[in-house]
């Protein structure tokens, strides 16, 4: 199907409107006072109106202030109708905005929480995927939910079950810009919506994976120490020490190695701990590398379990442990 010039100008003012409203970080009672302001002056002349709009919702020398007269800056006398019912229709998307977010945080989360707690091996691979499930989740439930919200042929009032937010006003409006100006209502606040998660899901996995490995040491040591670096030679970090029987221990915690296999190896008879382990999902442990890295005296490796597994020279090594079977005790024996 052919897009008209008519669609793309339509649908990019739509959009425009949509970005600048949200650039001006406008709160749920401000958005109302702009959308009462314009539904209760609609006979003004655009600039009477862009005056009335300039005054009031915000203060002036404002970040928002200067944002809120971009936004109005959009209409003139040729696109003003359109620009009306648009920029009411993006107020009422924006106030369901956050309520799409905390419903596909809180689906999301519950069915994260669903899965992981049933998985012991907080170091295994099932657990570290797991992880992915949480952000992901959010993107595919905000999606569906956008869907359902600006699907204009729905049958429900609500966006879910359990929000009881009911939308009929806004199908409504919704149902006459895309009669009226051929919006695609459901890609454009995708986007927004999109870029709106993006900006909250940030990428900790590599933290996560260490808070992981932190938690393990907990449970098997008499003593655990964050971040230090070697008193004999500098250039050694630990990432943790940890304690048993008055013995201390380094660790080196990489979810994924890449090049950083080559750092911290050194042997032990020349560090201030009795023993170094480097913990790793092993996805990017090949053999070559476990041979470079345990060269070194008093150096030991654990990684996933399902990887130690699957891999014969993981499990014929004996400085090699599984995630699946640290205990105080497995780590007192290998270091027999």
């Amino acid at each position: 199907m052919d897009i008209t010039e008519m669609e793309y100008r339509n649908n990019l003012l739509f959009y425009t409107i949509l970005k600048d409203l949200l650039k001006c970080k406008l709160g749920e009672k401000r958005l109302m006072i702009l959308e009462e302001t314009i539904e209760q002056n609609k006979n003004l002349p655009c600039n009477k109106m862009k005056q009335l709009l300039s005054n009031g919702i915000v203060g002036e020398k404002t970040k928002a202030y200067d944002d809120l007269i971009i936004l109005l800056n959009l209409a003139n006398n040729n696109n003003y109708n359109i620009w009306k019912d648009l920029l009411l229709v993006s107020i009422e998307l924006l106030l369901t905005k956050d309520l799409i977010l905390e419903e596909s945080k809180s689906y999301a989360r519950i069915k994260y929480k669903e899965k992981i707690d049933k998985i012991k091996d907080k170091l295994g691979l099932e657990y570290d995927m797991s992880n992915l499930e949480y952000p992901y989740g959010q993107r595919v439930i905000s999606s569906l939910l956008v869907y359902v919200l600006t699907n204009i042929d729905r049958e429900t009032e609500f966006v879910l079950e359990t929000s009881k937010s009911t939308i009929k006003v806004l199908n409504d409006k919704l149902k006459n810009i895309v009669e009226k100006y051929k919006i695609n209502v459901n890609n454009m606040f995708m986007i927004i919506v999109d870029e709106s998660i993006n900006q909250s899901i940030k990428s900790d996995a590599g933290q996560s994976y260490e808070n992981r490995v932190y938690s393990l040491l907990l449970n098997i040591s008499d003593k655990v120490e964050n971040h230090s670096h070697d008193d004999m030679i500098s250039s050694v970090e630990y990432d943790f020490t940890f304690y048993i029987d008055d013995r201390k221990y380094g660790v080196s915690a990489k979810r994924t190695l890449r090049e950083r296999y080559k750092q911290n190896f050194e042997d032990v008879d020349f560090l201030t701990v009795d023993a170094m382990f480097l913990i790793t999902l092993g996805i990017d442990l090949n053999e070559d590398k476990l041979n470079n890295i345990l060269q070194k005296n008093g150096q030991y490796v654990i990684v996933a379990d399902e990887v130690y597994e699957a891999k014969e020279y993981l499990k014929n090594n004996p400085r090699v442990l599984s995630s699946k079977n640290i205990t105080k005790e497995s780590i007192k024996n290998i270091l027999k």
